[in-house]
């Protein structure tokens, strides 16, 4: 069955385009003048104000300001391309839980919940004044669960969209990428703070994507589904709390006793629901009236670009999963290994992730405890001035890789179970009995594999003035690898975005992990490059670098100063007029 609405173009032909170009694109002009709002708004629609703290709906609460809400406050001196301090005053900004390229934030969220404390409706997150905006009325749950593959029941749907042009006026057609990565980022941050409140879900990154789009109101052109949510709320019993994290200023300077290695993440779990009148169909649904969205509306994608022919050829008519095309394994065997052997009752599955090379292994001692992801959300945060340049344990290596690399729960086959079919590999820069080199990392075994002794070439190759100041002081650089075309005689073009997806959903575990042992990181897509592929051994396979996670020390003091706001204060000011 074909799945997608593009034409009858060889599967991932799109995507190699789009590649192509990619590597190709010189430098681009932003007209600062073009940049659209950072966060949308129904000023017509009724408002539900939410809760910051609390049971029932304060959960939900919960959950939509540590994804998307303004946490922190950001005192910032500025910096120039070397890290060197500017004479100008200094800015305080309002700031998010989780990063985005460019602090751009094109990521919105859609609500619809069956919960007893909120009236039945499809709602907006205003992250600004942390509030519900009432899209259009009726319980959408099971519109849109049933949208989605599988059609899981659910009794909260959250639905992640992406506003191109938020993205797009500064980083052109190479901003599809980024928007992709940041949802996966979103998806790691959401399963880690459902963790923390009990709720239980998984990610759904298959589903009908027109229907979806036109259930939500949206212009596909400006703005679109990309992935969702399905959540199941806890017992009214009170949580657990989760453990506290380490203090700020322990460091990290000798190795950690060993561990036992992380659980595996949970399936999707079944939701009850709770009987009552048929709910409204989805033709029903879309012929009630919707709130209007706040003008101007930001522009399209152009229609004629790349990065609207990949989006076009990735959308689904039918969130069911393809035949393989031609019979074709879409297992990659792109590094020479063998792929695995087909199932007779499996009619499709994600490539598997490249196995390591054999020379120079390195086993990677487990820490104990392992670090513990709910607790770090609070304490992320990117550093812009590098880091100290201090030893890293083999242990916090490899705990972060771990956290990484451990499965997730979500709609394709595997990731429950793990690991991550995306592979990583890692530049140690200064860890403590790790040879500087690259490795390739092997989660079943817990081990780095020797993959190249001389990487100056990394530091010294094609990268931005921010990127090679981190690399001065931080210990290790954390590089998922895969191949972009590896699923699509099963998945089309659609494996692209899915895969970036986990691919920014790796980077943030390892991030989270990162924070939960007082270590910081940032993601610089720009090492993401030919000449990082080179060192790490790509260039004559189809494998490629998909990101760039540079973590260490973080300096004592610096020029970022970030607090969170305290609950008082942001009901308070939640309803001023401001930007995020």
């Amino acid at each position: 069955m074909h799945t997608t609405t593009a034409t009858s173009a060889a599967p991932g032909a799109a995507t190699s385009r789009y590649l192509a170009a990619m590597r190709n694109r010189g430098p681009l002009t932003i007209d600062w003048a073009a940049a659209p709002t950072r966060h949308k708004r129904y000023p017509s629609a009724e408002r539900v104000r939410l809760p910051w703290t609390g049971p029932e709906v304060g959960l939900l609460g919960e959950l939509l300001r540590d994804l998307l809400g303004l946490t922190r406050i950001v005192w910032s001196h500025h910096l120039g391309d070397g890290g060197e301090p500017l004479r100008r005053p200094p800015m305080l900004l309002a700031g998010r839980p989780a990063p985005s390229g460019g602090g751009l934030y094109p990521i919105e969220a859609y609500v619809a919940a069956r919960e007893p404390h909120l009236p039945a409706a499809l709602y907006h997150y205003d992250p600004v004044h942390h509030v519900l905006e009432r899209v259009r009325g009726g319980d959408h749950v099971p519109a849109l669960t049933g949208l989605l593959a599988g059609g899981h029941p659910a009794e909260v749907v959250i639905v992640l969209s992406a506003v191109f042009w938020r993205s797009m006026f500064k980083y052109g057609d190479f901003g599809y990428r980024l928007i992709c990565q940041e949802t996966g980022v979103l998806i790691a941050q959401a399963l880690a703070v459902g963790e923390r409140l009990g709720l239980a879900g998984g990610a759904h990154l298959r589903f009908a994507d027109g229907q979806v789009d036109r259930l939500l109101g949206l212009d596909s052109a400006r703005e679109a589904t990309l992935a969702a949510l399905t959540l199941t709320l806890p017992p009214t019993n009170p949580r657990p709390s989760a453990p506290a994290p380490p203090p700020a200023s322990q460091p990290l300077t000798s190795p950690l006793p060993p561990a036992s290695p992380l659980p595996p993440a949970s399936p999707l779990p079944p939701a009850s629901r709770t009987p009552g009148p048929r709910p409204p169909s989805l033709d029903e649904l879309m012929s009630r009236p919707a709130a209007g969205e706040s003008r101007p509306l930001p522009r399209a994608m152009p229609s004629d670009g790349l990065a609207a022919t990949l989006h076009r050829a990735c959308t689904l008519a039918s969130p069911e999963p393809p035949a393989p095309a031609n019979g074709a394994s879409p297992h990659a065997a792109a590094n020479g290994a063998s792929p695995p052997a087909p199932a007779a009752t499996r009619s499709w599955d994600r490539p598997a992730p490249p196995r390591p090379p054999v020379p120079a292994t390195h086993p990677l001692p487990a820490l104990q405890p392992a670090p513990h992801l709910t607790a770090a959300v609070a304490r992320r945060a990117s550093p812009i001035a590098g880091y100290r340049p201090a030893p890293l344990p083999a242990g916090a290596l490899g705990a972060v890789l771990a956290a990484a690399c451990a499965g997730y729960p979500s709609d394709l086959p595997g990731t429950s179970t793990g690991p991550a079919a995306t592979a990583v590999c890692v530049l140690s820069l200064r860890v403590d009995g790790l040879p500087r080199g690259a490795y390739w990392y092997d989660p079943t075994g817990h081990t780095l594999h020797e993959s190249a002794t001389s990487i100056d070439a990394v530091t010294t190759g094609p990268l931005l003035p921010n990127t090679r100041v981190a690399l001065r002081g931080a210990a290790a650089v954390l590089i998922p690898v895969g191949d972009p075309v590896a699923g699509a005689p099963t998945f089309g073009d659609r494996w692209y975005r899915m895969q970036q997806m986990e691919t920014g959903l790796i980077v943030q575990r390892a991030a989270l992990a990162a924070a939960a042992l007082g270590l910081a990181a940032r993601i610089h897509s720009d090492g993401a490059n030919e000449t990082t592929d080179d060192v790490l051994g790509l260039a004559r396979t189809p494998l490629r670098s998909l990101s760039f996670l540079a973590m260490g020390t973080p300096p004592t003091g610096g020029p970022l100063v970030t607090r969170p706001i305290p609950a008082p204060v942001h009901e308070e000011v939640m309803d001023a007029p401001t930007t995020a």
